[in-house]
Formats: structure tokens, C-alpha cells, sequence
């Protein structure tokens, strides 16, 4: 075993010492006498070389092969700093072709993923487009950056997804037609409008520039609460047969999949509990209301956007049709005793 580290950390020392020795190369007098030369040097070898010496120690393993786009794109953001700005023509031109070819690859990937995934979960229950985002940008992307991209896409799809009304089943609830937090955000939202552009005239006078960066972040959390607010109608609550589970959604803001044996009781309130552990459903828990609280019998973990999570042992949501919701789940999780 001593031996098989030791190897390992052979292989991956080549890389390393080879990036070292590029780091060390623009500060000794062989590169003063060659910078134009040697600038391409170190340019292949931060772009083909490594890569290819990446691709060559994970190929046996189960890392994913694309990720030899990682040190590719790692190569391109060192050389920036390694080869002198007078030399970096070459640098330049492989950024207008290389970067807008990965962009459209990442994407070409994500919607191959996203299909890939629509077939496998076509004959199952419970899975959304958000749900096959998320899993298709956590196998892209490392876990916390895959969640942040599907944050990011899901407020482009939801703010231009059709508004179609879907047929709602007996097991599927709601949760915002009668909190009052639509109406809430809509103030919220007119508001916003009018401190943004009140902000950037006084901000403008002092700097143009400042004023235009807090304006573009206004109207983009504008977009993102209203994006939220499209895929509430999309994301409902739902409480899965099959697999024993309770889904609770608040659009793509927040979900979490409960065993339906793990509850242990489910309270209806008027407020949230002060307990500890207590978390609240909603991503507007300042200004939102509930009407029911779950308590389990062991920690669960709620996911919110940009892969922020939350434990818990007891939730609190608004439910709708609050007294079909509680029936059916103590109805439910009384037959998984049995």
C-alpha cells in the first residue's frame, strides 16, 4: 500500500514540478534572451502539455475524462500571468476562439445531460427539470460549483418557461395562493424598482460607474425573486407513494425529500417554532407565513440556491389545503408502520 502512494504521488508530481518550472522560467536570464520563443513554449505547455499528462494519469480511473478542460482553462489563466503582456498575441487569439468553444460546450453538455436524465426518470415519479439540473451540473461541475450554475440557469428558465397550468394530482399541494406572499413580493418587487432608480441617480453623481454596478445587482435579485416566483407553480408539494417520501418545494429556492417514516408528528401552527432546529420552507422566511410544522425523528438536511444547506430535525411551510395535506401524510407515513 506504502508502495501504491508512493507511485500515486510520483505520477501527480510530474505536473506539478513541470507547472513549478514554468512559474521559475520567466524570471532566468534564458527567457530574457527568448521571451517571444519561450512564451510559446510555456503557452504549449500550460495548454497541451499538462492536459495531455492529466489525461494520461486519470484515464484508468474514474474521474470524468472532460475534466481534462479543467487544467486547459487553468493553463489559460496562469499563462496570463507568467508570459510578458508584449508577448501574449498568441495568448489573446486562443482566448477569443477557445473560451466562447467552451461556453457552448458546457451548454451543448448540460442539455445532453438534462435529456440523458429525462429519459432514465421518464417512467418514475418526483423528478422536474430542476431536479435533472441539478444532477446534470453536479456531474459537469464539482458539487457546490455544479449547484451554483443550476442556480443560475433555473432563473433563466423559469423567467421565460411557459406559464401553462398543470393538472394538479390528489397527492400533489400548493403553498402560495393563500400565504398573501405573492401579493407581498409584488410590493416588494415595486419598491425595489423605485429605490433602484432613485440609488442610481444619486449614486451617479458621484460615480457613474459605481451606480451602474449596484443598479445591474437591484434589477438581477429582482429577476431572481421573480424567477422564483414563476416556478412556484411548477415545483409543487408532493408526496410520493412509490418511494415513501414527502417532497416539500418552494420553487427552485429551496426542496427537501422527507422518508415518510422518519415523521414524527405533523403540528399545525400559526407561527414558526422557536425550536433550534427549526427551519422554515420558504426563501422569503422574514415576510412569509406557515401553517404546519413536521417534526422528525432524525436530522434531515434542507438545500437552498448556490448549494446552501441547512439541518434540521422539525420545518415549517404553508400548505393550501392544509387539513388534506396533514390526513394524507399521517395516512401515509400510519401505513409505512405497518
Amino acid at each position: 500500500m506504502i508502495k501504491s502512494l508512493q507511485l500515486n504521488h510520483l505520477k501527480w508530481g510530474i505536473p506539478v514540478l513541470m507547472l513549478l518550472f514554468l512559474i521559475v522560467l520567466p524570471r532566468t536570464m534564458q527567457f530574457q534572451t527568448a521571451p517571444g520563443e519561450l512564451s510559446i513554449g510555456i503557452l504549449l505547455d500550460l495548454l497541451v502539455t499538462i492536459p495531455i499528462i492529466y489525461y494520461l494519469l486519470i484515464r484508468k480511473t474514474n474521474i470524468p475524462k472532460f475534466t481534462v478542460v479543467y487544467p486547459f482553462l487553468w493553463g489559460i489563466g496562469i499563462a496570463g500571468f507568467l508570459i510578458p503582456v508584449e508577448h501574449q498575441t498568441l495568448l489573446s487569439n486562443i482566448k477569443v476562439i477557445a473560451i466562447p468553444l467552451f461556453e457552448i460546450g458546457i451548454v451543448s453538455l448540460l442539455l445532453y445531460k438534462v435529456w440523458s436524465l429525462n429519459k432514465f426518470f421518464s417512467k418514475t415519479e418526483g423528478h422536474d427539470f430542476y431536479d435533472k439540473l441539478l444532477i446534470a451540473c453536479q456531474e459537469v461541475f464539482p458539487n457546490r460549483i455544479g449547484k451554483i450554475l443550476a442556480t443560475e440557469i433555473a432563473v433563466i428558465y423559469y423567467l421565460f418557461a411557459p406559464g401553462k397550468k398543470q393538472e394538479k394530482s390528489a397527492l400533489e399541494f400548493t403553498y402560495y395562493k393563500k400565504s398573501g406572499i405573492l401579493t407581498i413580493l409584488a410590493v416588494f418587487l415595486f419598491l425595489v424598482a423605485i429605490e433602484k432608480f432613485v440609488v442610481h441617480l444619486v449614486v451617479s453623481k458621484w460615480s457613474v460607474n459605481v451606480a451602474w454596478v449596484l443598479t445591474f445587482l437591484g434589477v438581477y435579485t429582482m429577476l431572481q425573486v421573480l424567477a422564483i416566483i414563476r416556478s412556484m407553480s411548477k415545483r409543487s408539494i408532493t408526496i410520493n407513494q412509490k418511494n415513501s417520501t414527502l417532497n416539500l418545494r418552494y420553487g427552485f429556492g429551496s426542496q427537501t425529500s422527507i422518508p415518510l417514516h422518519t415523521i414524527l408528528k405533523v403540528e399545525k401552527t400559526r407561527s414558526t417554532s422557536n425550536e433550534k432546529t427549526n427551519v422554515c420552507l420558504s426563501v422569503f422566511d422574514l415576510i412569509d407565513s406557515n401553517n404546519v410544522t413536521i417534526h422528525l425523528s432524525e436530522e434531515n438536511t434542507l438545500q437552498k440556491i448556490y448549494g446552501i444547506e441547512k439541518k434540521y430535525t422539525s420545518i415549517s411551510l404553508f400548505v393550501d389545503e392544509l387539513d388534506l395535506f396533514v390526513e394524507e401524510v399521517e395516512r401515509l407515513n400510519n401505513l409505512e408502520e405497518f
